[in-house]
């Protein structure tokens, strides 16, 4: 990698701003481009990546390598251009598994849900207990402050997306897979092709294949040998017993043949945190990791931003924000703020594609139960055009009646019908993936300067 040119399209993405910051620090001459300006532009012109807005081509006629992410898509002119100058032109989860090969150990982290918080703190076990990992991840760790760890090139930690069939680019020597669900239904038909989709990336993984035995059923995978099981239930190869919670925060005891291996209490919210932390202590015993240093490393664990964030608490009304935008993420959300013991939760939610919504409408008809009350906003279409019977007002169309929400066309209309109904005691969470954040954001900045 050292020396070799490489031009990031579409470089402000989650996933590419951290493979650039990477690419640079293995000795790459990296530069890019992104349509905006945002704090990952700033951050990477800071550690000497030269970034542009739009396209430059002078950089890509200089380039060994061109990287895009599908966000930017096969069919834009920096990419068509790139071709025609013969560069080696990769797109992004074609390029990660380019980067798995530089390592000796690679672990990537899959499933419907919770890629990011396993990754991340495995991640944080891993460099407690000295291993120099380089880690990759489709968020923001607290810990790390950011989106990747660099570290050796002994272990690479990675999150493994099943969208677009982006992960069967990789070929792990460990795999975890948390979970599988329907999502994603731009990319699949129905559950069946997914669950294909995992089984073909089990067998690519070259060691073990850690699932969750509770929510997988085995008889998906082809090769059964290379399998290893968490839950919570006694059947698993790991699995937790005596879990208890206060305010949302679990501790258990972990288990392996009815033997008791390690205590852990968690510093993150959530029983769904109780399973991300399982599967990272499978995956450290096999790579002979101390237990003191995984219990160090899962307690030390502080979270992802976007994942059930604190954003502010002020004058009683505690405010988060969550990545949530699948139905069992939201449902999980809610019940596990139930756990604060709220007078209300008021919940606002972002739907992320209209073809999720579409597909998953009777799931996400039932999933707010646990909201006193539900603001729902425009769709955040992400790479997609108007699909008929996915949208917003769809969606509210299926809910009202179930649980008392509103349809707000804008953030004016939200924040006033906000100052209405907020009261100390109170959680106010925001959920979605799209740029909900930045409105929670604004909202926060408001109430902060409003005395």
């Amino acid at each position: 990698m050292k020396d070799l040119k490489i031009y990031f399209c579409g470089i402000c993405g989650i996933s590419m701003s951290a493979l650039a910051k990477l690419c640079a620090h293995f000795g790459a001459k990296v530069s890019g481009s992104d349509d905006n300006q945002n704090a990952d532009f700033n951050e990477l012109t800071l550690c000497g990546i030269e970034c542009s807005i739009g396209a430059n081509k002078q950089k890509i006629d200089e380039c060994d390598i061109f990287v895009y992410t599908i966000a930017v898509g096969a069919q834009n002119s920096a990419v068509a251009y790139a071709k025609s100058k013969n560069k080696q032109v990769f797109e992004r989860a074609e390029f990660l598994g380019e980067i798995e090969k530089h390592f000796i150990h690679a672990i990537a982290i899959s499933g419907t849900h919770g890629k990011t918080t396993t990754t991340a703190m495995l991640g944080n076990i891993f460099a407690i207990a000295g291993k120099k990992p380089t880690v990759h991840l489709g968020g923001e760790s607290i810990n790390f402050n950011g989106n990747l760890l660099l570290g050796d090139k002994d272990y690479f930690i990675t999150e493994a997306c099943e969208f677009n069939k982006s992960l069967l680019h990789l070929y792990p020597e460990t795999a975890v897979i948390t979970n599988i669900e329907c999502d994603h239904m731009d990319t699949y038909k129905n559950l069946t092709q997914i669950q294909e989709t995992f089984d073909t990336f089990a067998t690519q993984t070259t060691k073990n294949v850690i699932i969750n035995g509770d929510l997988i059923d085995k008889n998906i995978f082809k090769d059964t040998q290379k399998l290893v099981t968490f839950g919570l239930k006694e059947n698993n190869d790991f699995y937790a017993k005596n879990i208890k919670q206060h305010l949302g925060k679990f501790e258990f005891d972990v288990y392996k043949n009815n033997t008791t291996l390690v205590h852990i209490s968690l510093n993150v919210l959530g029983e769904h945190n109780v399973l991300n932390a399982l599967a990272c202590v499978v995956v450290s015993s096999l790579y002979n990791i101390k237990f003191d240093d995984i219990v160090a490393g899962i307690e030390g664990y502080s979270g992802v931003k976007r994942r059930l964030s604190l954003l502010t608490s002020k004058d009683g009304i505690k405010v988060y924000h969550d990545y949530a935008h699948h139905p069992t993420e939201i449902k999980t959300t809610l019940k596990t703020l139930k756990l604060l013991k709220p007078q209300k939760i008021i919940a606002i939610f972002q739907p992320h594609t209209y073809s999720r919504t579409k597909a998953l409408m009777q799931e996400f008809s039932s999933c707010f139960s646990d909201a006193d009350y539900l603001y729902i906003l425009p769709t955040y279409p992400a790479r997609e055009s108007y699909i008929l019977g996915g949208d917003a007002q769809d969606l509210f169309y299926n809910i009202n009646g179930k649980v008392d929400c509103t349809y707000c066309t804008n953030q004016i209309t939200l924040e006033y019908e906000l100052s209405k109904q907020l009261q100390k005691g109170d959680i106010l969470v925001w959920l979605g993936a799209g740029d909900i954040v930045d409105y929670a954001n604004d909202y926060v900045q408001k109430l902060l300067s409003n005395k």
